[in-house]
């Protein structure tokens, strides 16, 4: 049997795998992922081996291969932890971080929070309005117009009245002639004044009022970051982002020492306690300046003399009728309601920004 312990026994070659160090901005920037991650490894020691595990922590030192920056730890051993470990120096930034404020990103409302901002979302608006109310609307009504005739003893007294003042109330007239003389009662006389006519304008209230809805003019939402250590005091290591869309949060009014920017106008939503009064509607604009006076004779409604409002009429007209011509114009109408309560921003917030 040939023996395989002699001189000629081959000689036994020592391996060893360095791992590489590796970062990680929990989104912020990705985790980097060196060529051994995710394989099991081996390294050669005086006293034996020791391993590290598929997600690269050592089983021995319980060290990773990645700094994750934002948990608060020293993940790959090299004495520092978060922001303090030159790792994390590209995705991550120490920000002031005032007492009870929150850290993060102000976006548009309806952008998605980046990664590294998932922790928390809060809308924020401001320039809240909402005045007045809507849903009421006004159907004019026709225009109607009735007149007062005055009549005069005799054609001497008509034609005198130059004032139009004078005369004795015989009848109201309108647009429909019933036939019935207007010097009923009167055994003689000498004409008739028409006074000035009497506008009926109306409109019929139509809807329900109800409350203008409430609108913000600018909407905006803020995403709270995952803060780390390894910051100076009154800071913590947050995910980097733009300048400007790196802020802090908190609620009411409060100061902004380490900011740039300060915005205490933001709310986080309201309080609406308007109620409308029921829709009611305001005639304006009809008149009767298209109108007369038809005077008739003998019973008759026609045929005899018109007369304009104002005007007078110094003849004789046997037992004659009366009654108004032409077309009125009609009304526009203005829709009235009574707005009560009040419309209030809630949650009032102040924003501090680093741009």
């Amino acid at each position: 049997m040939t023996n395989l312990r002699g001189p000629a026994m081959a000689a036994l070659v020592s391996l060893s795998a360095c791992s590489v160090q590796e970062r990680n901005f929990a989104g912020a920037g990705g985790a980097g992922g060196g060529d051994g991650a995710g394989t099991t490894e081996h390294s050669s020691a005086s006293t034996g081996t020791s391993t590290s595990t598929s997600d690269g922590t050592s089983a021995t030192t319980g060290c990773t291969q990645v700094e994750d920056c934002f948990n608060g730890g020293d993940d790959d051993c090299d004495d520092a932890v978060d922001c303090a470990d030159p790792d994390c120096a590209e995705g991550a930034v120490c920000l002031t971080a005032p007492t009870n404020f929150e850290l993060g990103v102000l976006l548009d409302a309806a952008e998605p929070c980046p990664d590294g901002f998932t922790e928390k979302e809060t809308l924020l608006f401001r320039g809240l309005s909402g005045s007045g109310c809507e849903g009421c609307g006004c159907t004019p009504n026709p225009t109607d117009c009735t007149a007062d005739l005055y009549l005069y003893a005799d054609a001497s007294q008509c034609e005198a009245d130059e004032g139009g003042t004078r005369g004795t109330l015989a009848k109201t007239v309108g647009f429909t002639c019933d036939s019935r003389p207007i010097n009923n009662g009167f055994v003689s006389w000498g004409g008739v004044r028409v006074a000035p006519f009497d506008v009926i304008q109306s409109c019929t209230a139509t809807g329900t009022a109800i409350p203008a809805p409430a609108t913000w003019a600018e909407s905006r939402k803020f995403c709270r970051a995952s803060a780390g250590a390894g910051c100076g005091a009154g800071q913590a290591c947050v995910p980097r982002q733009a300048p400007a869309a790196q802020c802090a949060l908190v609620s009411g009014s409060a100061t902004c020492s380490g900011y740039a920017r300060r915005e205490s106008d933001w709310f986080r939503g309201y309080n609406d306690t308007r109620t409308c009064s029921s829709c009611s509607c305001t005639a304006s604009g009809g008149d009767c300046n298209y109108v007369s006076v038809e005077l008739g004779n003998d019973y008759s409604c026609i045929n005899h003399a018109r007369i304009q409002q104002g005007g007078r009429y110094c003849e004789y007209a046997y037992s004659p009728p009366a009654h108004l011509v032409g077309e009125p114009t009609n009304s526009t109408c203005t829709s009235r309601t009574t707005l009560s309560g009040s419309l209030d921003p809630t949650g009032q917030s102040t924003l501090c920004c680093v741009e």
